[in-house]
């Protein structure tokens, strides 16, 4: 009987201790209002991590519809494409022991269809990409450089491309200035530098 206790005694302290460093490391929430920029509340959630502090995101957009701001044709025939989106976002966000934001870096998935509003017709687009945002300001989302990689795919109804951006970009954060960039990106090509022909086979593919 008292061999039997003694195993009881010693099974519950093997227990007791293996559990204490899981209560020692175990994670420790962090109010998003308490950090800079704070994270929206309702789509984030806030760890401890060591001297730092991880967000984990997950949200999708309201669906965006409006202008593109890609102008198709000239004079009294010209229009601007018009863009139905749908955006869905996963990432982390982290904050140094001074709970000033240092790093974003999310995975985005986008969906919709860009239409010409007077003939209606209309192609489809789908992407997915990687965006990793470096501050060099710890807290101003203004600072650093953010890097894209990914690719992003227009198409016809009935199958064929239109357009096709894929590789990596480098920009800084307040987006002034394109740093670099590889891959086919008729988009930057057409907003950044002013490349009309860069978006022609969209434009020819809604007449």
């Amino acid at each position: 009987m008292n061999r039997i206790r003694t195993n009881r005694v010693l099974v519950l302290g093997l227990l007791i201790g293996l559990s204490v460093p899981q209560l020692l490391f175990a994670s420790q929430p962090v109010d998003p209002s308490t950090l800079n920029p704070p994270p929206n509340p309702l789509t984030t959630v806030c760890e401890k991590d060591g001297n730092q502090t991880i967000c984990t995101l997950q949200f999708s957009d309201p669906p965006f519809a409006g202008g593109s701001g890609v102008i198709c044709g000239s004079g009294s025939t010209a229009y601007e494409v018009f863009q139905f989106q749908n955006r869905s976002v996963i990432g982390k966000r982290y904050y140094d022991q001074n709970g000033n934001l240092t790093r974003r870096h999310f995975r985005e998935t986008l969906s919709g269809t860009f239409s010409n509003p007077l003939t209606r017709a209309a192609v489809s687009f789908d992407g997915k990409d990687t965006q990793l945002h470096d501050l060099t300001i710890p807290g101003d989302v203004s600072t650093g450089t953010v890097m894209v990689t990914g690719s992003f795919h227009i198409y016809l109804p009935k199958g064929g491309t239109v357009l096709f951006e894929a590789g990596r970009t480098i920009e800084a954060a307040d987006g002034s200035a394109l740093i670099s960039e590889s891959g086919p990106h008729p988009f930057a090509d057409y907003f950044v530098f002013g490349d009309t022909a860069a978006v022609q086979p969209l434009c020819d593919a809604l007449q």
